[in-house]
């Protein structure tokens, strides 16, 4: 029997088992922070080099308009839970780039939809593989099984931090459960763990 197998068959104390939880959620909640802190660092740096090109917040705004559609600009801030003065300041300085094109709503003529532009699939194009070049240097030394299993982690932690923090968020403002699926900001957002 190798040391693995007989730790295991060992019984653990009850007192010992609980703080080893408590330790190894302490130990998660601290990475959390500190990569919470990393990717704050990081996007401060980016959008102080960023200059003219499109920062985060926009692309955000590009990518929801992409994937969804032609819609109103309530329709993207809803979305994207953001305040609609917010989201239509954005999107004025997308539309002046020339990265979103307004039309009309053939259900509304008083409305105008939001589109985005060959010159906005072009910057989606450009950020994407941008960040996936990032990424690849950032995973530079791990192999495909540890990426994978990296990723199914990653994501199954995600959603349990979406749900348990929406439900909290719930709890203490007395608003509806809503949740942020799919928003591209979520980990940088809530209380810092």
């Amino acid at each position: 029997m190798t040391d693995d197998a007989t730790a295991a068959s060992t019984p653990v104390p009850a007192g010992a088992a609980a703080g080893g939880r408590r330790e190894s959620v302490a130990s998660v909640a601290d990475s959390f922070r500190e990569m919470q802190r990393t990717v704050r660092r990081s996007k401060a740096r980016l959008l102080a080099a960023a200059g003219d090109d499109v920062e985060s917040a926009t692309q955000v705004l590009l990518h929801t308009v992409a994937a969804e559609g032609p819609m109103r600009a309530s329709a993207l801030a809803a979305i994207v839970q953001a305040d609609l003065s917010t989201v239509s300041r954005q999107v004025a300085a997308l539309v002046s780039r020339g990265l979103l094109e307004r039309q009309a709503d053939q259900c509304d003529g008083r409305a105008s939809l939001l589109a985005v532009t060959g010159a906005g699939r072009a910057a989606i194009a450009e950020h994407e593989q941008g960040r996936q070049a990032f990424f690849d240097a950032v995973l530079a030394d791990w192999d495909t099984a540890e990426m994978r299993q990296f990723a199914r982690q990653l994501e199954q932690f995600t959603a349990a931090y979406d749900h348990v923090h929406t439900a909290w968020m719930s709890e203490k403002t007395g608003r509806p459960r809503t949740s942020a699926h799919n928003h591209p900001a979520d980990l940088e957002e809530g209380p810092t763990a």
